[in-house]
């Protein structure tokens, strides 16, 4: 027996790591893709309530006005669709949250950042849709392979 599968055998769950779901099996790929749903769902929530709190003059965050309903709107058919796993949509969800990213902080800078707390929920959102992404790659693969 060599060295890989001396370790894999004292680490039966080596691929399903808590940051890196794995993706083998259809049940899993569904799983991964859902936290890329629940990343759209949380941006699509938290954009809805600071934009209902701007439409009623309350701005806890800047950048956030009654037009960022369209935002949240986006992001609520983000989570839909790759919750119904499109793997296009997947992509789509991490593309506009990128950009979304890079033009808040090309808006506002560096001092407009939220700390520590904001990179870390950044980085969780981020890998979301990076999971989206391979949970809806995975599972289409996984039906075609029926």
């Amino acid at each position: 027996m060599n060295e890989l599968e001396v370790e894999s055998s004292k680490n039966p769950s080596n691929d399903n790591i808590w940051w890196w779901p794995s993706v083998s099996d259809a049940a899993g790929a569904k799983k991964a893709a859902h936290e890329g749903a629940g990343s759209a769902v949380f941006i699509a929530c938290v954009t809805t309530l600071f934009s209902v709190l701007s439409i009623f003059g309350i701005q806890i965050l800047s950048g956030f006005s009654p037009y960022s309903l369209i935002d949240a709107g986006l992001f609520a058919l983000v989570a839909w669709r790759i919750y119904k796993m499109s793997r296009a949509w997947a992509v789509v969800g991490l593309l506009l949250y990128i950009y979304e990213r890079i033009y808040s902080f090309y808006l506002r800078g560096s001092s407009g950042s939220v700390g520590l707390v904001g990179v870390l929920v950044g980085a969780m959102l981020l890998l979301g849709f990076v999971h989206g992404i391979r949970g809806t790659f995975a599972y289409q693969r996984t039906l075609l392979n029926k």
